[in-house]
């Protein structure tokens, strides 16, 4: 994984072609607006309390739960901060569903972490995978799950491994560089549970697209398409793909193209270059219809 693997991602789908439909989860109603709004809030208080940046933080429980209160993953990890049981009971949370609750006890757990392990990577790494494999991937090499390695890639735009290294700190990345934090934070959509943990189905075709990612394998381009998601909410948080499969340039075989979808070329024009300036890669594509 990595800063490397995800440019070759990147490239790889920028040298694709073509044509047709599966979705990213839609974002809750217009009353969310006020709900980001209290969220966003408590995080940036409880982050200036533990010394963690908020868009670390920010970051981390939106890749947790999609800003959820009520999010429940498939392994009974509750709430906003997604806090298993045990752990919840562990660190006195009585209520993970009570978001002021849970996001205090999230940068407290995270400060934790951080005390014991050296720097807020390690931390982000211990909060999914645990702190105890952290450990002794930290002592001891081997590898991390790959699960942990993507959810630290996406909130920290670096490897896991990167921050084995005594004095490597989490580097101050804004959630959107022409924003301050309020204002970016309250852009992120809040969604429900099953746009974490569901498999999407495509938005609807449209003249034009931004192609993002693409693979052989339908499930692991929308897997590169969320960490898209994960690493640039100011541009793709809650918005759908278009699910295309198309014929590459050179060889025979098919690949899953991902592409944001647009009306009219200009518009298509803007999306992509607000995913460069953020540091993204994309091509700008004109979609045929039919498969």
């Amino acid at each position: 994984m990595g800063d490397r693997l995800v440019q070759r991602f990147a490239a790889l789908a920028l040298g694709f072609v073509l044509a047709a439909p599966v979705s990213a989860a839609r974002a809750a109603p217009a009353t969310a607006d006020a709900r980001v709004g209290a969220i966003c809030d408590l995080i940036e208080a409880r982050a200036g309390e533990t010394g963690m940046s908020p868009d670390f933080f920010a970051r981390l429980i939106w890749k947790e739960s999609r800003f959820d209160e009520g999010a429940l993953s498939p392994v009974g990890a509750q709430g906003i901060a997604q806090f298993m049981p045990y752990t919840a009971r562990e660190r006195g949370l009585a209520d993970p569903f009570d978001k002021e609750q849970a996001i205090r006890h999230s940068a407290l757990y995270l400060r934790d972490l951080k005390a014991e392990l050296g720097n807020w990577g390690l931390a982000a790494a211990a909060y999914n995978g645990g702190i105890n494999r952290v450990k002794r991937w930290k002592a001891s090499g081997g590898s991390l799950p790959y699960e942990t390695q993507n959810y630290v890639l996406s909130i920290t735009a670096r490897e896991a491994d990167w921050f084995r290294e005594s004095g490597r700190e989490v580097e101050t990345r804004p959630l959107d560089a022409k924003l301050d934090f309020d204002a970016a934070c309250r852009k992120l959509p809040v969604m429900a549970t099953r746009a974490v943990f569901a498999i999407p189905e495509s938005a609807p075709m449209r003249p034009w697209g931004v192609q993002v990612a693409g693979h052989p394998n339908e499930a692991i381009a929308l897997k590169m398409y969320r960490r898209l998601q994960d690493q640039y909410p100011g541009v793709l948080a809650g918005t759908d793909p278009i699910v295309m499969r198309v014929r590459p340039i050179s060889g025979p075989r098919r690949i899953v193209a991902v592409r944001v979808g647009a009306d009219s070329r200009a518009q298509a024009d803007g999306v992509c270059s607000r995913l460069r300036a953020a540091g993204g890669a994309c091509v700008v594509m004109k979609n045929a219809k039919g498969r």
